[in-house]
């Protein structure tokens, strides 16, 4: 993932690109201080966000509100997104947080293609 940030007085807090590939791919189930949005332009994926999984594909957005988790689930074609890290919640933390310690290590993503 390449995080990056706008530039002087731009009030996001990060915004960039990340990759999950199908096969070897791994992620982590995390939340944010801020409201993130994920602009899929590649691939296709099983994704959780707050408590519902969505089958997504080019062209969906994601939009997953502050304090609320998300995650890769499983990846049929390697997944490319553009995220949007939105202004900081009060005082807020940047980055991934994690409810527990054991989720900030991420997870294997399931492999959903055909062989």
């Amino acid at each position: 993932m390449r995080r990056e940030i706008g530039p002087a007085g731009c009030p996001l807090t990060a915004l960039g690109i990340f990759r999950v590939p199908r096969v070897g791919g791994r992620f982590d189930n995390h939340f944010h201080d801020c409201d993130e949005y994920w602009l899929i332009y590649k691939g296709r994926a099983v994704i959780a966000t707050e408590g519902n999984t969505y089958e997504v594909g080019p062209g969906d957005v994601v939009y997953t509100r502050a304090g609320e988790e998300h995650d890769v689930i499983e990846v049929s074609e390697d997944l490319e997104a553009f995220f949007l890290e939105d202004r900081l919640v009060g005082e807020g933390r940047v980055g991934h947080l994690h409810r527990t310690p054991d989720l900030s290590a991420g997870h294997d993503v399931a492999d959903g293609g055909t062989p």
